[in-house]
């Protein structure tokens, strides 16, 4: 889908995917350091990245959707926090110069792409992201087409356990799949098939257990 259809998408006045972070985000922000550096990717109109940032994060929001960001600058405003929007198609991104500071953690929550380009996202991601890094990860899975409740409808932009495991390389990972239901705004309703992943950015002198103070896997 190009930039267009995006922001059409997201003319609506309400916000497609609703106004509350997504419950799995919710669940494992815990694993975060305080005060951490995070990428959202894909973050649309910034229910994930605006929610982080009330609890003292530092958050970037990448999309490819302006009239998306704009709705994420106001819903921060309203909440009194501020987050930092990047207007970006993610197959250029790939190639632009690493951030200056790295990232102590990555948020992926519905980024459906084309596998080559998934792939070298998870790859630039990877190559960014400091020693001890977090990532929550959940996408939908290929089951996702028989239920019909959210997603694309293009098989090759879903996502299975084994795409998370061979695309984060560099990450100790916990891979499962989960059928949950799931209530986000007009674009996400009722039961829903995904993959859900939380991963620690290996390196070295990286303890799973020490770097968080919980075990991932």
């Amino acid at each position: 889908m190009t930039a267009e259809l995006w922001d059409s998408r997201y003319s609506h006045p309400n916000y497609l995917f609703g106004y509350r972070p997504n419950d799995f985000l919710k669940a494992q922000a815990r694993l975060l350091r305080p005060g951490s550096r995070v990428l959202c990717l894909g973050d649309g109109e910034g229910r994930n990245g605006v929610w982080l940032a009330e609890r003292g994060h530092s958050v970037v929001s990448l999309d490819f959707s302006g009239v998306a960001l704009a709705k994420a600058e106001a819903l921060a405003a309203e909440r009194g926090v501020s987050i930092e929007t990047r207007q970006v198609d993610l197959a250029q991104w790939v190639d632009d110069p690493d951030p200056p500071r790295p990232w102590d953690a990555v948020v992926v929550i519905f980024v459906h792409l084309r596998p080559e380009l998934r792939q070298r996202v998870a790859q630039a991601v990877t190559r960014q992201s400091a020693p001890g890094a977090a990532l929550i990860l959940e996408n939908y899975t290929p089951a996702q087409l028989a239920l019909g409740t959210g997603g694309p409808k293009q098989p090759e932009l879903l996502t299975t356990r084994e795409d998370v495991l061979a695309d984060w390389q560099g990450w100790h990972l916990d891979v499962r799949l989960v059928e949950r239901r799931i209530f986000e705004g007009m674009g996400h309703q009722g039961l829903s098939s995904v993959v859900q992943a939380l991963g620690l950015r290996t390196g070295p002198e990286v303890d799973p257990v020490a770097s968080t103070g919980h075990r991932v896997g």
